[in-house]
């Protein structure tokens, strides 16, 4: 397993498709490349990448993530995520005179993580993508109404029902949701806050990674620090019950902290 440094500490349900230069690539050949995101700090995965998809929309299942602060331990049971964009950039240079400049580019629809709290990764994106050198992995945490790709929009459709499915008060302008309590020694007070976060992040692949016609899984890991969230470097912890949508209808602002907490990125190449 090869690491990637992170250039800019600054992250997904199933998807349908990767696509580039117009095309669109099916995954139902072989599956040669996967985004997997797991939460550092956990114990070590036992059993193999979770694939949640709309076939499969329950919550995942598992022990909390227990942050332990001098007013009071917070316990996070449930954090979903809206990553509105995912692409894998390749080199412009390669691109003919009659190609944009994104030719070597390959977009993904925007997705719903269920961020699993126990070490265990989780797949993001998995399918089929083209022979090639990719340079640098970006993806955008933000809502469905910001910025919306035209080429997505059926998608977009799709995925704003499926999540007020799941979560009928999800506001137009959130992006994270993180359930759990706050205990003190006098009280434990639940909660359920959404986070208005737009943040961008960028990955640089050194060395690229390069895919061949031959290759036949290729998994990407992004490494998230979400304790990074909520502790404070006075030794406190946020008192997300403050927040409680229900009782507040205040949307919690997180932008750095969540930017802070996505770490690098692990290439495993098994062809």
């Amino acid at each position: 397993m090869r690491r990637f440094p992170v250039l800019l500490t600054s992250t997904l349900v199933g998807v349908t498709a990767l696509s580039g230069c117009g095309d669109t690539l099916g995954v139902g050949g072989p599956q040669n490349f996967a985004l997997l995101f797991s939460v550092s700090g956990a114990p070590a995965a036992q059993a193999p990448a979770r694939v949640l998809g709309p076939s499969d929309p329950a919550a995942i299942v598992g022990p909390p993530m227990v942050l332990s602060g001098s007013n009071g331990t917070l316990t996070i049971d449930e954090i979903r995520l809206i990553v509105a964009e995912v692409e894998l950039e390749g080199d412009d240079d390669d691109c003919g005179p009659a190609d944009d400049d994104d030719c070597n580019d390959f977009d993904v629809p925007p997705t719903f993580l269920d961020l699993p709290l126990d070490g265990q990764p989780v797949q993001a994106v998995v399918g089929m993508i083209p022979a090639g050198t990719y340079d640098e992995l970006e993806f955008e945490i933000e809502d469905l109404d910001d910025d919306g790709d035209d080429d997505f929009q059926a998608e977009i459709a799709l995925l704003r029902t499926q999540i007020r499915s799941e979560f009928p008060d999800w506001p137009d302008d959130a992006s994270v949701m993180v359930a759990g309590t706050f205990s003190t020694t006098d009280a434990e007070t639940p909660f359920r806050v959404y986070i208005d976060a737009e943040i961008e992040i960028e990955r640089e692949l050194r060395p690229p990674l390069v895919v061949t016609d031959d290759a036949e899984a290729i998994d990407l890991t992004v490494d998230i620090r979400a304790d990074l969230w909520f502790v404070r470097s006075n030794g406190t912890v946020i008192d997300l019950s403050v927040y409680d949508w229900s009782a507040t209808g205040e949307l919690l602002e997180l932008e750095v902290e969540i930017e802070d907490g996505f770490m690098e990125v692990e290439f495993d190449d098994e062809s």
